[in-house]
């Protein structure tokens, strides 16, 4: 037979587990998912890109756009390289002008965030026509930005190590090869190449780390003198464009465009917004890579 004493420790013991059990909170399982915030995988970045036309005799806004952008955050060399090939590049840091964000249509709009879709935005008052694409990117892989619609033939003179060389693509269009790697910081960096993708799709054999695979798509031409790299903070803008009076060359093909009314051509810009990252110091201890 017990002892009392056994018996009081085996009441006291029951009674804990009891209270216990009796204590424990009840959690509700679907309101628990419902607060929690969405994680993004390490290593990704949400961006928007618009793509914005803009009339014959916008002259003027185009200017007001340009002057409240940073085109020197480039080094003089790259500036250099992308003047003679019509191209023009800034950085805007800080607060979206008036200019621009009327432009880019963002009054009364949420961030960007979450799943991959291109919406199409309607037409503005005034012949301007602007789209976006939301895009979740992964550090390494490649993603492309459409400059230039088709075009039936391009003659192009392109400046290359000092030399101004001609050659004509068939069936050509303007296209941005973009890379992105999220830094430990919250910053993102980018990298841009201008390709030109042209005649018809054909199969090739692509090699990636010793691994060949067989890849069906259009020939292409990538110009890597004329890439451009930069670090953006969430919000920040990378501004493309053309300079003016290069005609032939690739920025005029790549941000000039018959407007389809008229034989005057409309000017264009290409805006690349961040807009989140998933920041996390022990996920990302070091900067990602651009490329794979």
């Amino acid at each position: 037979m017990p002892l009392p004493s056994t018996r009081l420790l085996m009441l006291f013991l029951t009674l804990s587990i009891a209270g216990c059990a009796w204590m424990a909170p009840q959690t509700n399982k679907s309101t628990a998912s419902i607060l929690q915030p969405t994680q993004m995988a390490p290593g990704s970045a949400v961006i928007e890109v618009f793509s914005i036309r803009l009339p014959p005799g916008e002259s003027d806004l185009r200017n007001r756009v340009w002057d409240e952008v940073d085109e020197q955050h480039f080094p003089v060399e790259v500036r250099r390289k992308l003047e003679k090939n019509g191209f023009r590049a800034g950085i805007l840091a800080g607060q979206i002008p008036p200019s621009l964000l009327g432009l880019m249509e963002l009054k009364g709009k949420p961030s960007a965030g979450g799943e991959v879709q291109q919406v199409k935005i309607a037409d503005l008052a005034t012949p301007s026509r602007v789209s976006c694409q939301h895009l979740q990117t992964q550090a390494g892989q490649r993603y492309e930005i459409a400059a230039s619609g088709l075009i039936e033939k391009m003659p192009i003179l392109v400046s290359e190590s000092g030399e101004i060389r001609g050659v004509t693509y068939e069936q050509a269009q303007g296209i941005f090869a973009l890379h992105v790697a999220p830094q430990p910081d919250g910053r993102v960096q980018f990298e841009l190449v201008p390709e030109i993708h042209h005649g018809q799709n054909r199969q090739r054999w692509v090699g990636d780390q010793a691994i060949f695979r067989l890849e069906t798509g259009r020939p292409k031409r990538a110009f890597e003198e004329l890439k451009l790299t930069a670090v953006l903070g969430p919000g920040a803008v990378l501004l493309l464009g053309s300079q003016p009076n290069r005609p032939g060359s690739l920025g005029h093909y790549f941000f000039l465009e018959n407007n389809g009314r008229d034989d005057r051509l409309d000017q264009k810009l290409i805006l690349v917004r961040l807009c989140q990252t998933q920041h996390d110091d022990l996920v990302s201890p070091g900067p990602l890579r651009l490329r794979q």
